[in-house]
């Protein structure tokens, strides 16, 4: 009887055992880097990002993504989301064009934040403080109309109406971008397009104080990027040159703005190419703390790819494991 019970309880580790390793091995994997890289079968879409000139500094050469609900998101300050404190995951350099940033993000992550991966804490009065850079909360799922004033104000308002023509014919005006777009007529959103392989371009004149953290956050607009350091509110390169509309991220220009804000930015086609600051503020650095050579992974400093949600589901099996010993030490002690 003693070995028919203990040998249910070695069943039901192992099966807990095996649950637990495959929930791990099906999540995102953080780089030793601070790198996201997706778990397997995760849908995702890739966002770019032009990092500002003045967002490097001597705590940071590279960009972050935040983002605090879908698949694998960083933690919250109220305590929600995942284990990764801000400024969540750090961002992969392209190989084409210096200063460009990406992250494939999970599809049904709705809102993201960019930043230049640098934690500045809230000691107003360090050296770092003033360092960290981040954009407002970003919308990155689809536009459809009505969304941004850049595309509404594309074509005399025509924009979506040629879009979707486009789309119900030879698809001409959406070159590689064609996939973007789709119709959604069940919830009355029309044409709309998503914002894979688009690119975030920072308006160094359109920014706010955040209400959190008290340093400054930045607006901008999505473009679709053509994949050599140009990018327009069009589709094709073609239509965006011909519009007068093409910006190099190649080619920087000096702009007027006040001494905390960047100045240095890439050429930006439009002073409509902004986005209002959302209600409300996203989560911002709180711990102080320089990121560009190491993740921020509640302080971890091993050089091992750490999957995320491993910690909690480790605590999980160690529950498990302590609750299967004292049964075992029961049913010795009673049938010894």
């Amino acid at each position: 009887m003693k070995k028919r019970i203990l040998s249910v309880i070695l069943a039901a580790v192992l099966t807990g055992s095996m649950a637990a390793i495959s929930a791990i091995s099906a999540s995102a994997i953080l780089e030793p880097t601070g790198e996201y890289t997706p778990g397997e079968g995760i849908e995702t879409n890739r966002y770019y990002f032009y990092m500002p000139q003045d967002w490097y500094n001597d705590f940071t050469t590279s960009a972050g993504m935040y983002w605090w609900e879908g698949t694998d998101p960083c933690g919250a300050k109220d305590g929600s989301g995942g284990d990764l404190a801000w400024p969540g995951y750090k961002a992969r350099e392209s190989e084409d064009v210096e200063g460009v940033f990406y992250v494939d993000v999970p599809t049904d992550v709705a809102m993201v934040i960019w930043n230049n991966y640098v934690d500045g804490g809230e000691d107003k009065t360090a050296p770092i403080y003033s360092k960290a850079t981040q954009s407002f909360d970003l919308p990155c799922e689809y536009y459809s109309e009505g969304d941004t004033d850049l595309y509404d104000s594309l074509d005399d308002g025509n924009f979506f109406a040629n879009m979707e023509e486009s789309l119900l014919g030879d698809k001409a005006l959406l070159g590689d971008f064609a996939d973007n777009f789709f119709i959604e007529e069940e919830d009355g959103f029309g044409i709309s397009f998503t914002l894979d392989n688009m690119i975030y371009i920072v308006d160094p004149a359109n920014f706010n104080e955040n209400k959190l953290s008290g340093k400054l956050s930045f607006g901008g607009e999505w473009h679709f990027y053509y994949g050599d350091g140009t990018y327009g509110p069009y589709p094709t390169k073609e239509a965006s040159e011909e519009a007068g509309l093409l910006g190099d991220i190649t080619v920087p220009v000096e702009v007027n703005t006040p001494d905390e804000a960047p100045t240095t930015a890439p050429v930006t086609p439009s002073d409509k190419e902004t986005v209002p600051a959302p209600g409300q503020d996203a989560t911002s650095a709180v711990g102080g703390t320089s990121t560009s050579d190491t993740p921020n992974n509640n302080n971890k400093g091993d050089n091992t790819a750490i999957q995320t949600g491993a910690v909690s589901l480790a605590v999980v099996l160690l529950v498990i494991l302590s609750a299967v010993s004292g049964v075992a030490v029961f049913t010795r002690k009673k049938f010894d």
